[in-house]
């Protein structure tokens, strides 16, 4: 066996056991680079150190040590490593980088009274039915208020002592007060249920029989109600195409790859077809790195194993590119896991189900693929402030307030240089009166990383603070109250000398104010700034209507004086 090749700092790097597994390259500060599987854990990660090609270099060259998590067979080592990734999202392996939370409707079917709701990031329990994901927020949020107004089914988290409002509308049958038999809610909730299967063919002619009873009884409200259910049924059956794949829960997909030599995503689309009818489709981003060549396959496997070793609720068959090799095999183990059958479609429907879910993709991507910022300017930054890793995904802070009112918070975030407005967030706040702007920066720090810690998210390379050494320290503060002051390194930038100051030094950091590392990190500070003051003029306008509507409520005939 060839000798093991030392790591970053001359650590040398371990063996492994000679067992199928898992096993994660590690940085000196105990971030996880890549992860991999392997039917024999010693082998692979010698080859790694042997083999040396653009890959590996990189990867080894900047591990100081290698975990291994040995399995029972091959199999489990797969799924391990795809829940890994989902969990780790290591720099040197393939990301699925949308990272957002698709809705989904929950029918509470074990209740005694059951319910349907808009649910995002569902955790599977007993006596709880999920459909989706749905694309859209909205799309999910409008199928719940057709399930109301057509079968009357509760929304309400708890059951109320007496009639709500919805029951006064007609959209909710109010079993809170026995208004409806047990027997007979049941049967609505059962016909609920087909509608989010899709099975609208048998839903429509009970519900038009229903409209029809309610007219001749001069129940003219529910009437109204029904008739707008209908259509609105009717539309999202019209939006429909019908193919003819049998009633078999069906999933097409395909990936689009980046034209841009420098571009660092590719994307894949997936497209549903539930009973028979194509129900929705799903575009999703994946992060490459900039120095990792992966091949199709390994691109659309690793996807494919994250997307559905997570959905609740997955297909029976899966329609996978022809042109694309080796797909089947590498999904195998997830496919007798969760009971999916991947098929390659070669010709007729499902092959024209495939090329649509191809067009989304490459759609998608035009639209959103995130180019590369030049590597040197990223890693001059990494040198000039001392980091740990190279500053890919960079967060900004900044706080917008005049006179102490309408106090905002922004957080902007930079991936590879630029901007990527779909991960902007907006903060109000909550606990700080007056004008104390550190206060304010220590909450809004503070909310922000306990919401990426709650939901396991990975946290950014730099966080930028737009001040000086007073907002640093309040920055600084919310990290070790969350106990990551070591994993986040934290910088601020204060305009008036366009100075840069970090944890622990009294001095700021010697730059030229117009080096490529420093107008990034003026871009990041420009831009969060920006984002705050949109945000706080929206607020104070809110503010000036509500103010303007009070005075002439208490000036009008009747009101106060």
């Amino acid at each position: 066996m060839p000798s093991i090749q030392p790591g970053a700092d001359g650590v040398e790097l371990p063996r492994g056991p000679s067992h199928p597994g898992v096993y994660l390259f590690k940085a000196k500060d105990g971030s996880v680079l890549y992860i991999g599987k392997a039917r024999n854990l010693r082998k692979r990660v010698t080859d790694h150190l042997r083999l040396q090609t653009e890959k590996d270099g990189h990867i080894t060259s900047h591990s100081t040590d290698v975990e291994f998590l040995p399995t029972r067979n091959e199999r489990e080592a797969l799924l391990l490593e795809a829940h890994l990734i989902r969990q780790y999202h290591p720099r040197y392996n393939v990301i699925f980088r949308d990272d957002k939370s698709y809705p989904y409707l929950a029918l509470t079917e074990g209740e005694e009274v059951p319910r349907v709701f808009f649910v995002r990031r569902p955790k599977r329990e007993e006596g709880m039915t999920l459909f989706g994901p749905y694309l859209s927020a909205r799309e999910a949020r409008s199928l719940v208020r057709l399930i109301a107004e057509s079968f009357q089914v509760r929304r309400c988290r708890t059951l109320p002592k007496r009639a709500c409002l919805y029951y006064h509308l007609k959209t909710c049958s109010a079993p809170c007060i026995g208004a409806i038999s047990p027997e007979e809610y049941r049967r609505q909730v059962d016909r609920a249920r087909l509608l989010l299967k899709g099975k609208v063919k048998e839903v429509l002619p009970g519900l038009e029989q229903e409209m029809l009873a309610a007219s001749k009884e001069e129940e003219f409200e529910r009437a109204a109600v029904l008739r707008d259910a209908i259509r609105g049924i009717g539309d999202l059956e019209a939006r429909q195409h019908v193919v003819d794949l049998g009633r078999e829960r069906t999933d097409a997909v395909d990936i689009a790859l980046p034209t841009d030599a420098t571009s660092l995503s590719a994307a894949v689309g997936v497209l549903r077809v539930r009973e028979g009818s194509i129900s929705g489709g799903d575009p999703h981003l994946l992060e490459v790195p900039a120095d990792l060549g992966s091949p199709t396959t390994e691109l659309l496997a690793t996807f494919l194993l994250q997307y559905y070793g997570d959905v609740p609720d997955p297909p029976k068959q899966v329609l996978l590119p022809d042109r694309i090799e080796g797909l089947e095999e590498a999904l195998e183990a997830l496919g007798e896991e969760r009971g999916i059958g991947f098929v390659r479609a070669k010709a007729g429907r499902p092959k024209e189900l495939v090329t649509m879910a191809g067009r989304m993709a490459r759609a998608h991507l035009d639209a959103h693929a995130r180019p590369a910022a030049p590597d040197p300017v990223l890693r001059s930054l990494m040198g000039l402030l001392e980091l740990p890793r190279v500053p890919r995904h960079i967060e900004g802070v900044d706080i917008s307030l005049i006179q102490g009112t309408n106090a905002v918070g922004s957080l902007v975030v930079f991936r590879n240089g630029a901007p990527s407005k779909d991960d902007y967030r907006r903060f109000r706040i909550r606990t700080v009166e007056g004008t104390d702007d550190f206060a304010m920066v220590h909450e809004v720090v503070l909310r922000r990383f306990r919401r990426l810690l709650a939901e396991e998210e990975k946290l950014p390379d730099l966080l930028l603070i737009d001040g000086g050494k007073g907002q640093l320290d309040a920055a600084l503060s919310a990290l070790k109250e969350l106990g990551i002051e070591v994993e986040v390194p934290l910088a601020s930038l204060a305009k008036q000398r366009e100075e840069v100051f970090l944890p622990g030094r009294s001095r700021p950091v010697a730059a030229d104010p117009n080096s490529p590392p420093l107008l990034l990190l003026r871009h990041v500070r420009d831009e969060s700034h920006r984002f705050a003051i949109t945000y706080h003029r929206r607020r104070r306008k809110i503010a000036l209507r509500e103010e303007v509507a009070r005075a002439e409520a208490a000036t009008s005939p009747g009101g106060d004086r």
